[in-house]
């Protein structure tokens, strides 16, 4: 018999056994839309298409098969549509007796769920369009569609899965952090392919400031002394210790001057004797 999908029109060839006497619910594995299917005996008399509710033709071994084309004179022989495997086909008839029956027990019910229908629950729009992608190239390379579907994966895996693809945002910053301090390379302080020594610090950098501030405390002793009467006069205050402080470097410069004269005389004789 053929079903027609009262939603988009697609059309299904399923073997009689399918739908048992007393029908069952289907669902286009094009739209995913549901309805109920008479069996064709009662059927008689009724337009063939059912504009009712929403279920999976896929699940129950039904071929999709696209719209007839306009006859066309002396056209070629169709070719043979592949049968119905007697394993899967024997299946689906204990699932309508199973349906069947228990529609028998529980009439005027109204519409309840078939969990033994196999059908799925609800898929999101990505999901979705995904098993149908999957579907269509099995049926262009004359596979079953039930075949290539994989078994469901729940929401946590799948999530955990993607994130298993991303970095690992802790890195990330570690290395951001680490490029971050470290100071401008220079060229002898580049370390060995495979070391993890840290870089010594650079010891003409603490000579340089070392030589830099002795030069800066020379100077400001060298202005006190030279301006000690200005700052006398400016600071009373200070005039007793200013006094000790140009005493004290009077004394040293004389006793420098004491030594340098002494060298050159030493220095003088060593030069007659060596002539």
């Amino acid at each position: 018999m053929r079903l027609t999908c009262p939603n988009c029109g697609a059309q299904y060839e399923v073997p009689d056994g399918v739908i048992p006497e007393a029908g069952r619910d289907v669902q286009c594995s094009n739209c995913g839309h549901t309805w109920f299917q008479q069996h064709p005996d009662d059927m008689a008399g009724t337009p063939g298409d059912l504009d009712l509710p929403e279920t999976d033709l896929a699940e129950a071994g039904m071929q999709d098969i696209a719209p007839e084309p306009e006859p066309e004179e002396e056209a070629a022989e169709a070719p043979q549509r592949r049968q119905l495997d007697p394993s899967i086909a024997e299946v689906l008839r204990e699932e309508a007796a199973r349906e069947a029956r228990a529609r028998e027990a529980e009439r005027g019910g109204g519409l309840e769920s078939q969990p033994d229908l196999g059908l799925a629950e609800p898929e999101d729009e990505p999901t979705r369009r995904a098993r149908q992608a999957r579907e269509r190239m099995a049926r262009m390379r004359g596979e079953d569609p039930e075949d290539i579907l994989p078994e469901s994966v729940s929401a946590e895996e799948e999530s955990a899965s993607r994130r298993d693809l991303l970095p690992d945002i802790d890195e990330i910053n570690s290395s951001l952090r680490a490029a971050s301090d470290r100071r401008p390379a220079e060229a002898d302080d580049h370390d060995t392919p495979g070391s993890a020594v840290e870089a010594a610090p650079n010891p003409r950098s603490g000579f340089r400031s070392g030589f830099l501030l002795a030069l800066l405390i020379a100077a400001v002793l060298w202005m006190v002394y030279a301006y000690a009467g200005p700052i006398a006069a400016k600071v009373p205050a200070l005039k007793p210790v200013l006094g000790s402080y140009v005493t004290v470097v009077d004394q040293a410069r004389g006793a420098l001057d004491a030594q340098v004269k002494a060298l050159l005389v030493k220095l003088d004789a060593m030069g007659s004797d060596a002539s």
